[in-house]
């Protein structure tokens, strides 16, 4: 008996990380300072086509780097161009539109909040562009903004849907003014909005992408609200197990917006070869 496979209205590849692949994939040579996408099997296969990775400026043997999807610190740009690097941008416009609206509401004479993980490249880049900004993640780091202050507030673009309104409630009761602009991102917003509509029809849940992806743990998180026991986190097919599958008739599918087709569809061909080992 077949199961029922459906995948989310809005899941895999964004525009912004499809710009940087196809970017990319036009130069014979590249050398990308950090990960162009956060998903370990399309940089690999990147990798296989010349499109080398450094971490490190001294590293790049060539006089063009490319910048990644996700943005960079403006000071590590500003090292490339003292060293006469020609510079390949692929920072998403997305990411570029959170960068100017941080610098308005700065201009509004506003210190800046920016919620998000302060170790991801994309935070880093933000904050690099502002004065004085204060990251805060968790709820406990609410303290690090002065009691009675004046903030304007943006967020990484990958953001959990319901934590960017949940730190603006706690800002509010604990500054004296507060002007939040959601930044989180179109496609984020859809592949978040549609996997929580799919899962609350679906037995189990397979969300694709990479575990260095913030998109895809936070589409792994909305899933799990609805399917807290059957919800799975895979970067490829041969992670899942059948025995997820059993008594499972209804099978949803989601993937990170760094997630590329192809390893979808090597899921969905596995999930089907379970149809006759295991009963539905």
């Amino acid at each position: 008996m077949s199961r029922e496979i459906q995948i989310a209205n809005a899941a895999g590849f964004c525009f912004g990380v499809k710009k940087a692949i196809q970017k990319a994939e036009t130069m014979d040579k590249a050398f990308i300072f950090g990960s162009l996408i956060h998903n370990p099997q399309e940089v690999a296969r990147l990798a296989s086509l010349n499109k080398k990775i450094v971490y490190d400026l001294k590293d790049v043997e060539d006089n063009k780097v490319v910048i990644t999807a996700h943005g960079l610190d403006i000071n590590v740009i500003g090292q490339m161009k003292e060293k006469g690097l020609e510079i390949v941008d692929t920072t998403c416009p997305l990411v570029t539109k959170i960068y100017n609206e941080g610098l308005k509401l700065q201009g509004q004479g506003l210190r800046i909040v920016i919620v998000g993980d302060p170790k991801h490249v994309e935070v880093k880049g933000i904050a690099s562009r502002m004065k004085d900004p204060i990251v805060i993640y968790h709820e406990e780091d609410i303290v690090q903004v002065p009691e009675g202050s004046k903030v304007g507030v943006v967020c990484q673009s990958t953001l959990l849907l319901e934590k960017f309104d949940q730190f603006v409630d706690l800002l509010k009761a604990r500054c004296a003014e507060v002007v939040p602009i959601n930044t989180i991102c179109k496609p984020t917003k859809d592949r978040q909005t549609a996997a929580a509509a799919l899962s609350k029809q679906m037995d189990i849940m397979i969300v694709i992408g990479g575990r260095n992806s913030s998109n895809t743990h936070k589409l792994a998180d909305t899933c799990m609200m609805n399917l807290p026991n059957a919800t799975h986190h895979i970067e490829t097919a041969q992670e899942m197990d059948p025995k997820w599958f059993e008594g499972k008739q209804k099978v949803g599918i989601t993937a990170g917006a760094s997630t590329p087709d192809y390893l979808i569809e090597e899921v969905i061909a596995r999930i089907r070869t379970y149809d006759e080992l295991i009963p539905a």
